[in-house]
């Protein structure tokens, strides 16, 4: 576990940026530069590039760590869904990042990432995707606003290195991560664990294989899938009222199914739907769909809520603090749907308790 803070790697309007990873979440216009789509198993991630910005200096990319050793990319897998949070009890300011780390033969590595914080105040926002026909309540789906385009993404460059189970990651401007890594689905999948670097990271995991990020696995074949065999582990950031006031704590569960036994292919074939029982007169509505209608890629959210807080309000679908949780799709190298690795970025916008109220953290669900 890190304890120093959470810095970002990328580079920045003329200069390496080594920012606080909690500092403030930087909404950028459109991207300048779209990078052009591999055809083989790579996609290459999109660079955000600022519109006011002229000329983004070159960086010697760091050199790696003596103790690492390139064998090729980890376990052999180039792309890898990654979470990472940065994630105190008492911290306030607390942020989390998901991102597509993908890995060339040749040592280099880059980074697509999206971050929310406590710091920056980000709504919720639409995906474009009506939920049709798969819960009692027919809404558009909401996710954290910015992970619906890829206009507010942020990338890093840098080198890496394996040794035996072990990965280093050197971004260019000095900042640094490592890895544990395991071998899963036979050799199909691969799993990293963050053990140690200088962001400042609290927690992080993710899963790769050499599946291109638009390999969208459907709703159809996701509905298929035994629930039961996807343990939800996660980290999330909370406060309960005390008579001091709110204490903030780390929930943290591991090795049970995620919530939802069964999902129903709602309408239009493109998101998921659900409906818990919590009580007598409440019901949890559950929800998962592209990160906007017309995704090509990988990226799903998760958005659920009670409905009898949506009943206090008049609402039919829930417009208060609702949890948003973006994730991205784990496949494997057959293509086989494992689960997800995401985040939740749900920042309280409905009552007058401030930051106290925000939900934030990083989980997945992966069998």
């Amino acid at each position: 576990m890190l304890t120093r803070p959470f810095r970002d790697p990328a580079v920045r309007h003329g200069a390496p940026a080594v920012r606080r990873f909690g500092a403030p979440f930087l909404t950028a216009p459109r991207a300048a530069v779209l990078a052009a789509l591999s055809a083989g198993a790579r996609r290459t991630p999109i660079i955000a590039v600022l519109a006011l910005t002229l000329l983004v200096p070159q960086v010697p990319a760091t050199v790696a760590h003596a103790s690492s050793r390139r064998e090729g990319p980890p376990l052999g897998k180039s792309n890898y869904a990654v979470a990472l949070g940065g994630l105190a009890p008492d911290s306030r300011t607390n942020s989390v990042r998901l991102g597509q780390y993908t890995f060339a033969a040749d040592g280099t590595v880059s980074e697509l990432y999206w971050q929310w914080s406590q710091s920056t105040r980000v709504v919720r926002t639409g995906t474009g995707v009506l939920a049709d026909g798969c819960t009692t309540r027919d809404c558009e789906v909401l996710t954290a606003g910015g992970w619906q385009t890829t206009d507010v993404a942020f990338t890093a460059t840098g080198t890496y290195g394996v040794n035996g189970t072990r990965l280093r990651i050197d971004w260019d401007g000095g900042l640094w991560e490592e890895w544990r890594l395991t071998s899963l689905a036979g050799g199909e999948l691969g799993d990293i664990e963050l053990s140690d670097g200088n962001l400042g990271a609290t927690h992080g995991f993710g899963n790769g294989s050499n599946a291109s990020w638009d390999q969208r696995i459907p709703a159809e074949t996701v509905a298929a899938v035994d629930q039961a065999k996807l343990v939800h582990r996660y980290y999330l950031w909370k406060t309960q009222s005390t008579p001091a006031g709110y204490q903030g704590y780390i929930d943290h569960g591991d090795g049970a199914p995620f919530w939802v036994p069964r999902w129903k292919v709602c309408a239009d074939g493109r998101c998921l739907g659900a409906q818990t029982r919590a009580g007598e007169h409440v019901h949890t509505a559950y929800y998962v769909s592209p990160a906007t209608a017309s995704a090509e890629d990988r990226r799903d959210t998760l958005w659920h809520w009670h409905t009898e807080l949506a009943d206090k309000r008049g609402e039919r679908c829930y417009t208060g603090n609702s949890h948003v949780k973006p994730m991205i799709q784990v496949v494997d190298d057959l293509g086989r749907f494992h689960g997800w690795v995401g985040v939740e970025a749900s920042l309280n916008q409905t009552t007058t308790a401030g930051v106290n109220d925000d939900d934030i953290g990083v989980f997945r669900i992966l069998g």
